[in-house]
């Protein structure tokens, strides 16, 4: 006679085998949640681990863009203000803001204009070139209006990007 595995039929059945087979997919189902949750966390702390990454590069991107916004405000307020160097102006003018409390572009522009004004081609002191003034009331005994055309002429050359224009302001300009 053969024994009532089920345990449904008859009385004298035994359940045994049953509740191994419960045992075991409990186990087996215990142990498929654990590797998932194991999987889970290691996926979670890589994706961590990215995110740091990227709000590093983030962080880096954005110090960039600030230094490439500052560098072109402050060749924006240089060109208003006729450097005639612009490099070592724009050199000397982020010194000057880099010591700055509250740094301001048009502040340390003026502050350089006053201060070394041989970099700049201002209506007052003139364009000074090997020491020698080159703008109103320079050598040769200049006025305005010849000053005036000459930096027409450097105007009209720098907006063009002609070579012979700006071949032809030097040519004025070494003559004077």
């Amino acid at each position: 006679m053969a024994k009532d595995v089920g345990g449904a039929g008859g009385i004298g059945g035994t359940t045994e085998p049953v509740v191994e087979a419960v045992n075991d997919v409990a186990l087996s189902e215990e142990v498929i949640w654990k590797s998932r949750a194991t999987a889970a966390e290691e996926e979670l702390e890589a994706a961590r681990t990215r995110i740091t990454q990227l709000e590093s590069e983030l962080g880096n991107a954005n110090d960039a863009v600030k230094q490439v916004e500052r560098r072109s405000e402050i060749d924006l307020e240089l060109t208003s203000a006729k450097a005639v160097d612009l490099e070592t102006a724009r050199l000397l003018t982020e010194v000057a803001i880099g010591q700055m409390d509250a740094p301001d572009v048009s502040v340390a522009v003026r502050d350089l204009c006053d201060r070394k004004p041989f970099l700049f081609a201002c209506k007052s002191h003139g364009v000074h070139v090997g020491g020698v003034s080159m703008g109103p009331g320079g050598p040769g005994g200049q006025g305005a209006s010849s000053g005036d055309e000459l930096e027409s002429m450097a105007d009209k050359a720098k907006v063009s990007g002609d070579r012979s224009e700006l071949l032809r302001y030097l040519r004025v300009r070494r003559g004077q």
